[in-house]
């Protein structure tokens, strides 16, 4: 199922995105097992814990935006790319738990994004 995300910029703009959004309380991901096509995928974790792994093998190439929830909304706290183009395992850990897949290219710059609005 398809929802819509609003990633905002500094100069108070808006873009609008289709994608997944999937929540899950795991604290290992194989990433390429909750995409759905080549849709942004929007991941909420519900653990507790302070890291995730996230399994980012056949994940390529796209770029990750990580947003942490605070009293002033879903503020992006930065971003990572995933370029590995080959078949070999590629994996990270985060301790953020609200994050942004995007395939390349993005139209904007990531050093504009302020904050981001979900609506299921």
């Amino acid at each position: 199922m398809k929802n819509v995300l609003y990633v905002f910029f500094n100069d108070h703009t808006s873009l609008q995105i289709e994608g997944v959004v999937k929540k899950t309380e795991d604290t290992f991901l194989k990433v390429h097992e909750l995409k759905e096509g080549n849709l942004p995928l929007f991941i909420e974790l519900e653990h507790q814990q302070v890291n995730t792994l996230l399994e980012l093998t056949k994940m390529y190439p796209y770029v990750l935006l990580y947003f942490n929830q605070e009293d002033d909304g879903i503020l992006f706290k930065g971003a990572a790319f995933n370029c590995n183009e080959s078949e070999m395992q590629f994996s990270i850990t985060t301790q953020y738990k609200k994050i942004l897949l995007l395939p390349l290219p993005i139209s904007f710059k990531l050093n504009e994004v302020t904050h981001i609005n979900l609506f299921v």
